[in-house]
């Protein structure tokens, strides 16, 4: 399940801060601040809800960072841990109501105004989608990760993973066209293979 999104980081900065050295945190904070903040805003459209969840996950990297053990790249293991506290924090805001709601009434889209106009239509529809909607999708479509996978990270049942996809695929397809956008080819695609 590794991420398209890589970047690197000196090994030796990973050494020096699991020796405690202060500087080499700050470095891995300067470094991955932007990435983990973006991922968390991916998933809850709200930029103090985002802040909150970069906080908490450099708080646990800077915690756990001894558990790190260079089998895989080091943002791989720290993008593990910011979609954890993405979705620990969907849980914790987590309402029965909120799987049937097509607009989050805390979505910012002025970081939408400087994307082309595709990428902002794809944004903006993207926001629309309810939290627990969005962020399955954005596990399974974006994140590669398959239902068994998001049904362990959000402790949901698989079938619940697959609905949501699903669901989630024909909102978007819905509101694409009902802007006269026609088919939008990137939902085209059946996802649904790596089950």
């Amino acid at each position: 399940m590794g991420s398209a999104f890589a970047i690197d980081i000196d090994p030796d900065v990973i050494a020096r801060a699991k020796d405690g050295d202060k500087s080499a945190f700050k470095t891995i904070y300067e470094v991955f601040e932007k990435p983990v903040y973006s991922l968390a805003f991916r998933f809850c459209q709200n930029h103090a809800t985002a802040s909150d969840i970069l906080q908490e996950c450099m708080l646990q990297v800077f915690r756990s960072i001894h558990q790190f053990r260079e089998e895989a790249p080091f943002w791989s293991w720290l993008r593990k841990i910011a979609i954890n506290q993405a979705l620990m924090q969907i849980r914790r805001d987590k309402r029965d109501d909120q799987l049937e709601v097509l607009v989050d009434d805390q979505i910012d889209l002025s970081s939408i105004a400087a994307r082309s106009a595709i990428e902002r239509d794809l944004a903006t529809a993207f926001a629309m989608l309810a939290p627990v909607r969005r962020a399955v999708l954005w596990l399974f479509a974006v994140e590669g990760y398959s239902h068994y996978e998001i049904a362990e990270a959000t402790g949901y049942s698989e079938s619940f993973s697959k609905s949501q996809v699903m669901r989630a695929r024909r909102q978007l397809k819905n509101w694409w066209r009902r802007r006269g956008g026609g088919d939008l080819p990137v939902l085209d695609t059946d996802y649904d293979e790596h089950t």
